[in-house]
């Protein structure tokens, strides 16, 4: 059914080609609504829908948000998103804040309502043929090979990506492939967390400063930038950027050029900047928490990884690839990995690859996986707190409940996290301090 046409990269191995294949096309059209009667065919893998420019399908009804929703197709998978929209998506009588739909579902964003579909269709398309790892990144799944594709299609490009994807799914590898395969591997790669920026202090951090520009200036310093010059700056986490560094952000982007603090002169710096975010974005720019005009200069070439859960057949040669790392050659632990895994067959990896590596990590430092949490999948039975206390006043057996809960979590997320507190705040989006108190509370080890 596939016949290669055309080897469509030069290198002397491909790692792509162009074939004629039968691919999932999605579909949409709109039944009811202003838009009434108009269909779109979707040749994108994510498209959001909305009435504002940046929406890949706009719609004309003023009841729908600028960025309504998302729709992600996955082969005949078809996942629905809403984006934060003020009026919400619903189908039927319910709202969807996120779910898996399937094909002929109707969905109404505002007085807009839109059929979904997918249809096999006969189509020439880039198909990866590289292997199963780019760089560091490990996956033989479909959606990790059409990731590969993206980075070798990109690698000799110098404009801006934004790399999209839940915390431990390994965008900071992402970022290092896309330099270590450039045209500039030799330059340096520098990293700046957004999420550990002071407010007071990130701009400095950025664009650097002079001598006696704040208080603590004693001398001058180069920022990321300056110092990422003939190479790559990763911004992690660019959700967590302050809303007002973000113009500065941008007007760098469109200039190349970069002015210190407590200086008049501008330099110019040649600059890869890769970005990667877990937050969403698109409800961040309909709250006016992040600009809209930096998303899309950063937001060139946007690539998504996907969470572990999405791909779990990919487990097993992830972990044989951290065990090769940590302890090569080692058949006893390889045996001992194996089982673990057996034993977490219906585990969803909510800790993603930062998850699996510190289950290995284990296992090489003890020789055993006891004492990490074995959890099943979220319908399992024996994972509910105990029942309310009707003996107690209402709002004590209430505040009772919550202190389970509150431990519960904390304890796996803490197992999730490897102990790393500044993880932790991010992905629970829970203030690090108050985090630290609440560990401290529950006497739970960091």
């Amino acid at each position: 059914m596939l016949a290669s046409t055309a080897v469509v990269n030069a290198s002397s191995t491909a790692t792509w080609v162009v074939r004629q294949v039968v691919d999932d096309i999605g579909l949409l059209s709109v039944e009811a609504g202003p838009d009434r009667g108009r269909s779109f065919e979707l040749d994108k893998a994510v498209v959001r829908i909305g009435s504002g420019d940046q929406a890949d399908v706009r719609l004309t009804d003023r009841a729908v948000s600028r960025l309504h929703c998302e729709l992600t197709i996955d082969g005949a998978t078809l996942r629905l998103r809403d984006l934060g929209s003020k009026n919400g998506t619903w189908v039927g009588k319910c709202r969807i804040y996120e779910a898996d739909v399937a094909a002929g579902t109707q969905v109404r964003v505002g007085e807009t309502t839109l059929v979904l579909g997918v249809e096999k269709r006969p189509t020439r398309k880039a198909v990866w043929q590289g292997g199963d790892h780019y760089g560091s990144l490990f996956g033989a799944s479909p959606a990790m090979h059409r990731l590969y594709l993206m980075l070798e299609r990109l690698a000799a490009s110098r404009e801006p990506v934004l790399v999209r994807g839940e915390s431990g799914t390994g965008k900071e590898l992402v970022a290092r492939a896309l330099h270590e395969r450039g045209p500039r591997p030799d330059g340096p790669f520098v990293i700046v967390d957004g999420g550990a920026l002071s407010r007071t202090l990130a701009e400095a951090e950025l664009f650097g400063h002079a001598r006696g520009a704040f208080t603590g200036a004693a001398t001058a310093r180069a920022g990321a930038l300056e110092r990422a010059h003939g190479g790559t700056l990763f911004i992690d986490e660019i959700g967590e950027l302050p809303l007002e560094l973000q113009p500065t952000l941008l007007r760098f982007l469109e200039e190349g050029t970069v002015q210190r603090l407590g200086e008049s002169a501008r330099k110019h710096v040649e600059v890869r900047v890769v970005a990667a975010t877990h937050r969403p974005l698109e409800r961040m720019m309909n709250e006016g928490t992040f600009r809209e005009d930096l998303y899309h200069r950063l937001a060139v070439v946007e690539l998504r990884v996907p969470p572990l859960r999405d791909r779990l057949a990919d487990v097993p040669l992830i972990a044989r690839a951290i065990l090769a790392e940590l302890a090569p050659n080692d058949a006893e632990l390889a045996a001992t990995v194996e089982r673990a895994l057996a034993e977490r067959a219906r585990h969803r990896w909510s800790g993603n690859v930062r998850e699996l590596r510190n289950l290995v990590r284990r296992i090489v430092a003890l020789g055993e996986a006891d004492g990490l949490p074995i959890v099943a999948s979220p319908d399992a039975p024996g994972d509910t707190p105990e029942p309310p206390r009707v003996d107690l006043p209402m709002a004590e057996a209430k505040q009772r409940w919550i202190e389970i809960f509150e431990r519960r979590y904390l304890e796996r997320l803490l197992a999730e996290t490897g102990g790393n507190v500044s993880e932790a705040a991010r992905r629970s989006d829970v203030d690090r301090g108050h985090l630290g108190k609440l560990v401290a509370r529950y006497g739970l080890k960091r």
